[in-house]
């Protein structure tokens, strides 16, 4: 398969320490259609759903990152720069590339308390996954005007609906692909 766009979103109950986490794909070149051209409906059906416990916010961003990574991982021939790429809003995701050698420098320790990270694993399988796929991670700006959205972000903003909306309708989660 060709190149392939990611975009992941979650929405939270921290009171339940519960959520879900969302990925859409699809080929990078949906991305150069006009953002008009583009149908929610489009977006809607081919969202997935996945509900995680025992989570934060922090957590279940990465955690939907990882699972979406499993999953495409099977549609990818092998790593090659540019292949793939990851749009999130979440600045922990958007930010673990830069703060690798940092992180495995301290053996992912926190500065502070010398203990593991709390997100230690799931950050080591996050660079697992890069070193493995070569992928970018995008941030994308959530919550931006209709007017000013691109493709980008318009697909984001109706990925980020649609799970908030999920989030307190549980029959409408599409069940994870094993």
């Amino acid at each position: 398969m060709s190149s392939l766009a990611i975009f992941t979103d979650v929405s939270l109950n921290p009171k339940l320490q519960s959520g879900l986490g969302s990925y859409l794909v699809v080929p990078a070149s949906f991305l150069k259609i006009s953002p008009h051209s583009i149908a929610r409906s489009d977006i809607a059906e081919r969202l997935v759903l996945r509900r995680f416990e025992g989570t934060s916010s922090t957590k279940l961003e990465v955690q939907t990152v990882l699972w979406a990574l499993e999953e495409v991982r099977k549609e990818l021939k092998g790593p090659g720069p540019g292949r793939l790429r990851i749009y999130s809003d979440s600045q922990c995701v958007a930010g673990l590339l830069r703060r690798r050698s940092g992180l495995e420098d301290k053996d992912f320790l926190s500065k502070r308390t010398n203990r593991p990270l709390q997100n230690a694993s799931l950050y080591r399988r996050f660079f697992e996954f890069y070193d493995e796929l070569g992928f970018e991670v995008i941030k994308v700006t959530g919550h931006t005007r209709s007017c000013s959205q691109d493709t980008v972000h318009r697909i984001f903003s109706w990925v980020d609906q649609e799970v908030r909306k999920a989030l307190n309708h549980p029959e409408r989660w599409v069940p994870c692909r094993q």
